[in-house]
Parts: C-alpha cells; sequence; structure tokens
C-alpha cells in the first residue's frame, strides 16, 4: 500500500467520510467548513487521492496546542500510518512551542498507550488533576 502524507486541510467531504469510517459524529457542511478553517495545522495521509488518515493541531500555536482529530481509516489501522502522522505533529509541535507551552489531547479509551510513546503523561499523575471535557 502507497501514500502520501501532506500538510493541508482536507476537503470537508473527506472529513467527514473519515469521521464516520471510526465511528465519529459528523456536522452539516458549514460547521466543518468553520472548523477546519480554524486549524493552524494539518496533516493527511492519502491512499489514491483518498483520505485514510489525519490529525490537527489547535490552539494558539505559542503556548497552548490541543492534538485532535487523531484518526485511521479502520482498514488501514496497525500499519503505521497513525505513528507517521503523530511524527509530524511533534514535528510542528517542536518547532512552535515556546518553553513552558503545553500540548494536550483526548485519548480514546484504551489508545492511551499510542500517545505516551510520543512523549504524553495521563492524567491523573501526581502534578495533574483528571482531564476533562464538556459535551454540546
Amino acid at each position: 500500500m502507497a501514500y502520501t502524507i501532506e500538510h493541508r486541510i482536507p476537503a470537508v467531504e473527506q472529513w467527514m467520510t473519515l469521521r464516520a469510517s471510526v465511528g465519529w459524529p459528523t456536522f452539516p457542511k458549514e460547521t466543518a467548513e468553520r472548523s477546519l478553517a480554524m486549524t493552524p495545522f494539518c496533516v493527511c495521509a492519502f491512499e489514491d487521492g483518498e483520505l485514510i488518515a489525519m490529525a490537527r493541531v489547535l490552539g494558539d500555536g505559542v503556548i497552548s496546542f490541543y492534538v485532535g482529530n487523531v484518526m485511521v481509516r479502520p482498514d488501514r489501522q496497525g500499519i503505521g500510518i497513525g505513528k507517521k502522522i503523530m511524527e509530524h505533529v511533534m514535528a510542528y509541535l517542536e518547532e512552535h512551542a515556546v518553553p513552558g507551552a503545553i500540548a494536550s489531547l483526548l485519548a480514546i479509551k484504551g489508545k492511551e498507550d499510542f500517545y505516551t510513546q510520543f512523549g504524553f503523561e495521563c492524567r491523573p499523575d501526581e502534578h495533574h488533576g483528571s482531564g476533562m471535557s464538556l459535551r454540546f
């Protein structure tokens, strides 16, 4: 299987198709366009022009970063594409984050070990409480 890695925002339809393939909610086109437009960094894997994996980095681009939408199409999982995507995310963070900055993410239950290999730490720990979220 040959795929390419590109630093760009995917087409809305591609993003919604990938989200649906991993069981995540999809959104109306206008909503998705607004969300993608606010993306400072996005890395995608394409196979024959089809989006098979991606990740976005959101935040202020200096001291506060959120790694989100890390996903690999189910039939392409387990062969290293997610790791390659995260290597590009980490390179972006290392280039843009100032000393003292923080990058956070919400791991899918059972996927925490995937992120610890990149230096992310599980919470709670001796310094931090539980990660928290609010759904609308």
